[in-house]
């Protein structure tokens, strides 16, 4: 029977300033340069297991990208929260027009795409790594792409303390490494939200009323994030506290229904190390 996660589900609503606070243990490694005021939890380590981050690049008018929605979402229905879903507009079909006035696009998105030539779409990319040769994985391989990334071991937990009110997003992680890794190490937030409705073309048809799930808005530090520790080198049994705010109020997202996704990556490979996820709201 697969583990459960330990991983913190926890949202406290209060407004502080961005911050990162000492981990309490023997071997803590924090960032001086801002202060957290949450505490987290012990960690059970024997619960962690790793999970897969699925970046799906999309588009309003991409006639076979509905499919890629569909096929995204049986797999999540297997696989459960082991995969942790993005889904990127970017490319010639997420551009805006007189029918399809959304723009889904970001900053984020668009450099994703670019750095690791998806070219089409639909196509997902998993971990950030390659598979059977390329980034941008076919629809049809993303099951088997899941079974080759779910064998790999997790190295690391993230814990998320999400806090909001009067329009302030703050995210409070603490990432504890379980192993060492020699590359230096970033985190990266993500923010993305589900049920939005907009039109899209589904074939030879398009639906007015379309719901786009896990569609990325953007993020609190960056496409690749920033370095978990001063110069991003960890060390192992040791947790690194991270805490970014992003103001919301003047975003027309729907709060209720937008999320956190916290990425672990190797600063030099871009490969995800792990992924967690969590509401900014308690629901």
């Amino acid at each position: 029977m697969k583990k459960i996660t330990f991983i913190l589900t926890i949202v406290v609503v209060a407004v502080i300033i961005s911050s990162c606070d000492k981990v309490e243990g023997p071997y803590l490694q924090y960032d001086e340069s801002v202060e957290t005021t949450v505490e987290f939890p012990e960690l059970d380590k024997n619960a962690v297991y790793k999970k897969i981050l699925v970046e799906e690049f999309t588009g309003h008018r991409c006639t076979n990208c509905p499919d890629g929605h569909r096929t995204l979402a049986t797999l999540s229905n297997l696989y459960g929260d082991t995969l942790v879903s993005v889904c990127i507009h970017a490319g010639t079909f997420a551009m805006p027009t007189g029918s399809f006035p959304a723009d889904f696009r970001t900053q984020e998105g668009t450099e994703l795409f670019n750095d690791f030539n998806i070219g089409a779409t639909p196509r997902a990319l998993f971990n950030q790594s390659l598979y059977n040769g390329t980034y941008g994985v076919e629809m049809a391989n993303w099951g088997q792409a899941i079974e080759h990334f779910k064998q790999d071991p997790a190295i690391a937990a993230i814990q998320i303390i999400n806090e909001y009110a009067a329009g302030i997003l703050t995210v409070n992680t603490r990432t504890t490494f379980l192993t060492g890794h020699e590359d230096p190490v970033k985190l990266a937030l993500y923010v993305i939200e589900d049920g939005i409705i907009s039109p899209q073309i589904d074939g030879s048809t398009t639906v007015e009323e379309y719901e786009h799930s896990h569609v990325l808005r953007g993020s609190l530090n960056g496409t690749y994030g920033t370095f978990i520790s001063d110069n991003g080198n960890v060390v192992a049994d040791t947790g690194y506290t991270k805490s970014y705010q992003l103001a919301c109020a003047d975003k027309p997202w729907n709060i209720s229904r937008c999320s956190v996704v916290a990425i672990l990556m190797d600063a030099t490979t871009k490969e995800v190390l792990q992924v967690e996820k969590l509401p900014f709201l308690n629901e």
